[in-house]
């Protein structure tokens, strides 16, 4: 099951001032406190919704050390369809 990770206020308002990587998202680069990095996060909304390679959010709010917007894109709408359809195809 898939979860929201919501982001601070402050930085919304920030990414709010930025332009948009596509139509109503950013991408941005997520630095854990313990130190990993997750280069392409999809931030929407003021919440997290997906991380590339991740079916979850593999970390929580209070993981987060810093969140920088970097605009690497990737179609996650077309690699969410295709986890789809292979989903269907398992269980068919």
């Amino acid at each position: 099951m898939k979860v929201l990770v919501p982001i601070h206020m402050e930085v919304v308002d920030a990414l709010k001032c930025e332009t948009e990587t596509g139509p109503g998202y950013h991408v941005v680069a997520i630095e854990l406190k313990d130190g990993r990095h997750f280069d392409q996060t999809v931030v929407s909304e003021g919440c997290i919704i997906w991380v590339r390679g991740h079916s979850d959010i593999p970390f929580d709010l209070d993981d987060i050390a810093s969140i920088k917007l970097n605009h690497r894109h990737w179609n996650f709408r077309k690699w969410i369809d295709a986890r789809r359809g292979r989903a269907r195809a398992a269980s068919a």
